[in-house]
C-alpha cells in the first residue's frame, strides 16, 4: 500500500491548534504517495497565506489512519 497523505488547510480558531472554524471553506490540496510530495504542497500552500494568521494547512497521515496497527519506525 503506498502510504498517502492529505494536505488541506482552512481558518481555525487559535494558530495553536487544529480547530477549523468553517468546514465549508476548507482547502483540499491534494492527497500525495510520498511525505516529501506532501511537503511541498503543504510550503506552497502555507506561503501563500502566511500573512493570514487564521489560516493554516496541514499534513495528515491517511496511510496511518488506514492501518493504525502498524508501528512505523521513528523517521
Amino acid at each position: 500500500m503506498s502510504k498517502l497523505h492529505l494536505v488541506f488547510g482552512g481558518r481555525v480558531k487559535d494558530p495553536r491548534g487544529v480547530e477549523f472554524t468553517d468546514l465549508d471553506s476548507i482547502d483540499l490540496v491534494g492527497i500525495y504517495d510520498s511525505y516529501a510530495s506532501a511537503e511541498d504542497a503543504w510550503r506552497g500552500a502555507a506561503q501563500r497565506t502566511v500573512d493570514d494568521a487564521e489560516m493554516k494547512y496541514v499534513v495528515v497521515h491517511l496511510h496511518r489512519l488506514l492501518e493504525p496497527e502498524e508501528v512505523e519506525p521513528a523517521e
